[in-house]
């Protein structure tokens, strides 16, 4: 794997994160509530253009941050990370709320992206003074529950949702 680091999105990279959102085939396995949200990239379905989605995140900066994971050799992006400061301002119920949502770009896969990105988004989140998080994810995506048992994810326990039918594993990782 080669080195990545995070970087706020920004208008620079306006072109790639298109490029990126492209990689995502709709037919793809429905890993949120909403089909046409790609994890890590929370909102951009919502907007007509990536511009106004990213005014809408340098507009949220005091409650969330999205960070690109940006392969450090050729520039190139290979995943998306959002860090939500508080759970509260996930939109999902609070009891599947989760710090962090990522994505790896789907040729990206299988390279430790993923494990990395997490780790550096941890890296953001105890810098800003959190003593843990927590971290939610399909029972089903082994790729993710591997990636936050990793970065010392602790199972608390898996929940179901009623109106999305899925099953969703619970972790905390503690910051100290």
């Amino acid at each position: 794997m080669c080195q990545i680091k995070l970087i706020k999105v920004s208008a620079e990279y306006a072109e790639k994160i298109l490029e990126y959102r492209a990689e995502f085939p709709t037919e793809r396995m429905r890993v949120t509530y909403d089909p046409s949200r790609i994890p890590g990239m929370d909102y951009l379905e919502k907007y007509e253009t990536v511009f106004e989605w990213l005014q809408f995140c340098e507009d949220m900066v005091d409650k969330i941050t999205w960070y690109m994971a940006i392969r450090e050799n050729d520039g190139k992006i290979v995943g998306f990370i959002v860090f939500r400061h508080k759970l509260e301002y996930d939109d999902d119920d609070i009891e599947f709320a989760s710090n962090f949502g990522y994505s790896v770009r789907p040729s990206e896969r299988g390279k430790g992206y993923a494990k990395e990105q997490l780790r550096l988004g941890l890296q953001k989140a105890k810098e800003m003074g959190l003593d843990k998080v927590r971290i939610v994810c399909r029972d089903i995506n082994i790729g993710s529950n591997k990636t936050i048992l990793a970065n010392s994810g602790v199972y608390v326990d898996m929940i179901h949702g009623e109106v999305s039918g899925m099953n969703i594993n619970r972790y905390d990782i503690p910051l100290s």
